[in-house]
């Protein structure tokens, strides 16, 4: 990913509460060239493990298959606020329009979880995170039911070896510039977008 000083992040911190709130991410694979919408789960780091992203595909989707084996180099992307930037909003010309966006990538190696058992405990974690109290309880179900469905699912857990965090929020233009275009923004009723914006620049 093309990412220029201005608008690069290293914070751990910023990119693993950015995959958080943006977990609905895209999993690509090079060989063969494949993406799938997926949620995922972050599993942060710990002492010298690295940081892990767990999610799941259908059987019937043969993507799981580019990480049959040993496991495959793939990427994960989650896109935050994003906007259109019109250069009428600038007080300093001449411009020209430009998008506004956050971004984090995650690159490493795929590996497969085929054990039911397994991909029932990822299910039963993304329950608990997103199910309201009380909501939907996994172990309530009929046993054969929910073994066929757990067969029916294969888990991807990427294991991360780099992370890319990129916030493109007009730091390259005058803070005149920055505070007008998030009211602009704001106005247009792109609120998360303005947000954005503001926290990348802190304005308050």
């Amino acid at each position: 990913m093309y990412t220029p000083a201005a608008f690069r992040v290293d914070d751990p911190a910023w990119i693993f509460a950015h995959v958080e709130r943006h977990d609905f991410g895209m999993l690509v694979s090079a060989a063969p060239l494949m993406v799938s919408h997926l949620p995922f789960h972050l599993v942060r780091p710990e002492g010298e493990e690295p940081a892990r992203l767990v999610c799941h595909l259908a059987r019937a989707n043969p993507h799981w298959q580019a990480f049959a084996g040993a496991g495959a180099e793939a990427v994960a992307v989650f896109r935050g606020a994003h906007a259109y930037i019109s250069p009428t909003w600038y007080g300093q010309h001449p411009s020209v329009p430009t998008w506004n966006y956050d971004v984090v990538q995650a690159e490493g190696i795929a590996t497969l979880v085929e054990d039911p058992a397994e991909i029932a405990e990822q299910m039963r974690a993304m329950a608990a995170a997103y199910e309201p109290t009380p909501g939907f309880d996994m172990d309530a179900q009929p046993p054969k039911y929910m073994d066929g469905m757990f067969k029916a699912l294969v888990g991807v857990t990427l294991t991360v070896r780099h992370w890319t965090g990129k916030r493109k929020q007009s730091q390259n233009r005058p803070q005149a510039d920055r505070t007008a275009v998030a009211a602009a923004l704001d106005a247009r009723g792109e609120h998360a977008a303005a947000a954005a914006l503001r926290e990348a620049n802190g304005i308050a």
